[in-house]
């Protein structure tokens, strides 16, 4: 009756559960760097991917959520935390409802900004001022930390 899988699955499975969501954008982020996320994800860990002197807040959003909407959700990054290198900023970005598919990874865009960058009196940043500081985010693929 131990099915882990099924467990993982019914707890986890629903990708677009905000939750959710942000643990499989920190997955992501682990495996674009290359690096191991290690055998189990800590939920309440300082930082959310360590590589070296390099420390990395991993935050996302989708502008479609698991529950009914009116419209796409607005998007705002929480940026209080500041013990991290960097923030990886991880946005979900397909608005349409029957097309958006976490599992897809040309729909996510990706922004790496130097926590030192960020003004220290915001405790969040919106994607206009985002996108106006850092560009259109980059995909996956080419995702790197300098």
């Amino acid at each position: 009756m131990n099915d882990l899988d099924a467990f993982l699955r019914w707890n986890s499975g629903h990708l677009l559960e905000n939750r959710t969501r942000g643990a499989y954008a920190e997955w992501l982020v682990h495996r674009a760097l290359g690096l191991d996320p290690g055998e189990h994800r800590i939920e309440w860990a300082e930082v959310d991917v360590t590589d070296g002197v390099i420390t990395l807040e991993v935050k996302s959003a989708g502008y479609m959520q698991a529950w009914q909407q009116e419209g796409p959700s607005v998007i705002s990054f929480p940026i209080e935390q500041r013990v991290a290198t960097a923030y990886v900023f991880c946005l979900l970005a397909e608005q349409d409802p029957e097309l958006v598919d976490p599992q897809n990874l040309s729909q996510w865009r990706f922004w790496v900004v130097p926590t030192a960058r960020l003004h220290a009196e915001r405790k969040s940043i919106g994607m206009q001022p985002l996108i106006r500081a850092y560009g259109e985010g980059i995909r996956v693929a080419p995702l790197r930390v300098v």
